[in-house]
């Protein structure tokens, strides 16, 4: 399965005509889009369900983000999103702060991502006592950890770094400056990240191809879970 046809050329049009008189006019488009996207994410869920018990219970339409943009503390007051994306989210959060795996189509730069088609898993903006707890767990598993990073699909679709807003120059409080793996603790964010080339989302095979690179990320979000499974409650 793969997304509607109009879905880029939709949203680089509205990239050019964000305004509510272009958008109602488009609405039909915009609806057919959306509800395409919803049954695409529906088979992902279906699968990843299977693979990350975590993510049982959610349903399609509640991971699936509002095309309209929140305008009150922005410069920018154009009203919607020029992309469409889900977030599959351990323990049914669909927000920043938990690890899940992420799938974002459209012509928007969003945090720094570029390109028509990124996806990945990890966490993005973790709560204080979350980071914390996930720092803590890389530091006494040290080697596990390591050996997530190091594995073949994982180094093919992801690299060495993860994606993060903000890196801190010197090592948390706490640790010691001089741990050898000192720079893994630097992070604010833990997300894996990866840009489909623009003919993929064509494909016919598009579904199998993001379940791929998601599984690829799934070790990492074990761990993540396994590491915040203390302070789950409080989120």
């Amino acid at each position: 399965m793969t997304i509607h046809p109009d879905t880029l050329p939709f949203f680089q049009e509205l990239a050019q005509n964000n305004n509510r008189p272009w958008f109602m006019d488009n609405k039909p488009r915009w609806e057919a889009i959306r509800k395409q996207f919803e049954r695409f994410t529906q088979e992902l869920l279906d699968k990843m369900s299977v693979l990350d018990p975590t993510l049982e219970g959610l349903t399609a339409k509640g991971c699936m983000y509002r095309i309209y943009r929140d305008t009150r503390f922005s410069n920018d007051k154009t009203p919607y999103k020029t992309h469409i994306a889900c977030f599959l989210s351990s323990w049914g959060k669909k927000n920043s702060g938990v690890p899940g795996y992420y799938l974002q189509v459209g012509s928007e730069e969003a945090y720094g991502l570029t390109g028509t088609c990124n996806l990945g898993g990890g966490i993005f903006m973790p709560a204080p006592a979350s980071l914390a707890a996930i720092r803590q767990e890389i530091f006494y598993c040290p080697d596990e950890f390591l050996a997530i990073l190091a594995e073949p699909a994982y180094r093919r679709y992801f690299g060495t770094e993860f994606f993060t807003v903000k890196k801190l120059t010197r090592v948390p409080k706490g640790y010691p400056a001089d741990w050898e793996h000192a720079d893994l603790l630097k992070y604010k964010d833990y997300c894996t990240t990866h840009t489909l080339a623009e003919g993929a989302i064509a494909d016919e095979a598009l579904s199998d191809r993001v379940l791929e690179i998601w599984r690829a990320s799934l070790p990492l979000n074990r761990f993540l879970q396994r590491a915040m499974e203390e302070v789950k409650g409080s989120l």
